[in-house]
């Protein structure tokens, strides 16, 4: 089964099949709320009364390996979704850091934080991989992304998701806490549904998907959340469908996620304006490069 996501028209014809699109909607969503864990597509099970996605996933580390688990997304003949362990994620640094992206400013805190960071960069080696969640000091148009990103010589391509939407928790206990929404273009499970390219890469097509990241990232996102229905069960996810097309709609970034990136860039984008933080989750050297 192929997935296309590059386009409105393409999610919509393969959303004819029911079970094509539990895999298309919740297979998304849970990528969405679990962005410490890298998701691969696996196995659809379509039958008469129910729909079971499986996927499998790992850690989301500075390295890969070390196995992975399943995930079972399942929706019923009604439409209700069970999703085991996938809507909540169990606390790790990542989901930490995600959480802590609050979309506020103060002075004093900001400066803090950044000296706090200063340290932990002065004290990693430039060479290492890391995974960190890099928050913005205000809220990022997908334009101004691009030009932080050249101003760096940074790729906004694949290695990076972006924080659309915030993590919010009552503390009164009523209502569920609303996950972060946290933004893969290139998650595995699309990722493995993407034609084969006719050619390889070249340098020119590298710098331009690199220079047209986050636009294509938002647009992606959009068209996502245009396909989505108001029976879709998200609430399994922590999802709210009203907040999905309140982040749509605004189409900014809070913050983002950069998988395997170099603790010298991260550590070169600290010091810019528009970040207010970095958060290091995860280092490793890359000894196979």
């Amino acid at each position: 089964m192929l997935l296309g996501f590059r386009a409105t028209e393409g999610v919509l014809a393969v959303f004819g099949d029911l079970g094509e699109r539990t895999a298309a909607v919740y297979g998304t969503a849970a990528g969405i709320v679990n962005p410490d864990k890298r998701l691969r597509d696996h196995d659809l099970d379509a039958g008469l009364l129910s729909t079971t996605y499986t996927m499998r996933w790992e850690p989301r580390r500075a390295v890969s390996g070390g196995g992975t688990s399943s995930y079972d997304v399942t929706e019923n003949l009604f439409g209700a979704v069970h999703a085991p362990a996938l809507g909540y994620p169990e606390r790790s640094d990542l989901i930490d850091a995600v959480r802590s992206v609050s979309g506020h400013r103060d002075d004093a805190a900001d400066a803090e934080l950044k000296q706090d960071a200063r340290e932990v960069f002065d004290r990693l080696p430039p060479a290492l991989d890391a995974v960190a969640v890099v928050e913005f000091a205000r809220p990022m148009t997908a334009e101004r992304l691009t030009d932080l990103y050249r101003k760096y010589g940074l790729c906004g391509g694949e290695g990076v998701s972006y924080i659309y939407s915030l993590y919010h928790h009552d503390d009164s206990g009523g209502d569920p806490p609303e996950n972060a929404v946290v933004w893969d273009r290139y998650p595995g499970y699309r990722d493995m549904r993407r034609p084969a390219p006719e050619r390889a890469e070249t340098p020119q097509d590298v710098a331009r998907r690199c220079g047209t990241g986050p636009e294509a990232a938002l647009a992606s996102f959009r068209d996502w959340v245009g396909v989505l229905d108001e029976d879709d069960d998200l609430a399994e996810f922590g999802l709210d469908h009203g907040a999905l097309r309140l982040a749509a709609d605004e189409g900014v970034a809070y913050g983002l996620v950069a998988d395997r990136w170099k603790a010298a860039d991260l550590g070169r984008l600290l010091g810019d304006p528009d970040v207010r933080t970095v958060r290091v989750t995860d280092v490793a050297f890359d000894l196979g490069r």
